[in-house]
């Protein structure tokens, strides 16, 4: 049962921020397929599948007595299959330095500050901008629509479009409860994306992204807003989110609060010489 929280303790708020971003990408991992590996040390899940979000590492314990000698055998097992890899590293991470050994072993890094909100704050007055609507996706071709709106706006690259519409070809559309997908229309035409993952007792918001040409308009504001709304009419209290460097202000704007920082490593096998 996912026991909503109401406390704003550091205590409290840390341990969930990260279980929500922990259930997400273990929902992601189940999507591509993967193994999950849910370990003593380390929680982890493999697809195989060839971008490093697909191959994520969360939730590092080592023990403290032979921290160095663990991380370095469970490293060699990581990267044996010589696919990309993320590593994220949150506020319960233990050794605190693993994300430095990464870095001396050529892991690149990108810092995302975690922020949350009380939705009591959120004020549902707050205007949409003009002929912007969004929905929930509720059918695979919706899906594929957000899809393709999210990796653009979010500056991936094509391949990966490509591979999770392959993988959307390959099954039905399912909802799922803690799952909530949301697509802007603007005068009709696709142009923003979010998804709300309710998990850890707190509302996660990710995945905003709008299109480059409808930027600056209030639009990526808007997909945040309203997803963490409809969280608050089911009862939650708390919203969360990782900043990227472009959306920090746009969140501090709404009353998002920085409570700590995750940073994810990505790591991609040499080229074979």
């Amino acid at each position: 049962m996912n026991d909503i929280l109401e406390d704003f303790s550091l205590s409290s708020l840390l341990p969930a921020m990260e279980a929500n971003v922990h259930a997400a990408w273990i929902r992601l991992g189940r999507m591509l397929g993967a193994e999950i590996h849910d370990e003593a040390q380390l929680l982890w899940f493999f697809s195989g599948r060839p971008f490093n979000l697909a191959n994520g590492i969360m939730h590092a314990r080592f023990p403290s007595n032979n921290a160095k000698e663990t991380f370095e055998e469970k490293l060699k097992q990581l990267t044996a299959p010589r696919v990309p890899l993320a590593w994220l590293v949150g506020p319960s991470t233990h050794p605190t330095d693993l994300g430095n050994n990464l870095q001396e072993r050529g892991w690149m890094r990108d810092d995302a500050p975690g922020m949350a909100i009380d939705l009591q704050s959120l004020s549902e007055q707050s205007a949409l901008p003009s002929n912007l609507s969004i929905e929930r996706v509720d059918d695979g071709e919706t899906l594929k629509t957000w899809l393709r709106v999210m990796t653009v706006g979010s500056e991936l690259p094509a391949e990966i479009l490509s591979l999770l519409l392959d993988i959307t070809a390959e099954r039905d559309f399912k909802a799922v409860p803690d799952v909530h997908c949301y697509l802007g229309r603007l005068n009709g035409e696709p142009v923003a994306t979010s998804l709300l993952f309710l998990g850890g007792g707190v509302a996660g918001i990710y995945n905003v992204a709008t299109l480059p040409e409808a930027r600056r308009q209030g639009i990526g504001s808007a997909l945040t807003v309203v997803p963490l709304l409809e969280a608050r009419k089911q009862g939650y209290r708390i919203g969360t989110l990782q900043s990227t460097s472009m959306g920090l202000n746009l969140y501090r704007r709404l009353g998002f609060r920085e409570y700590c920082l995750f940073s994810a490593y990505s790591w991609s096998p040499p080229e074979a010489s």
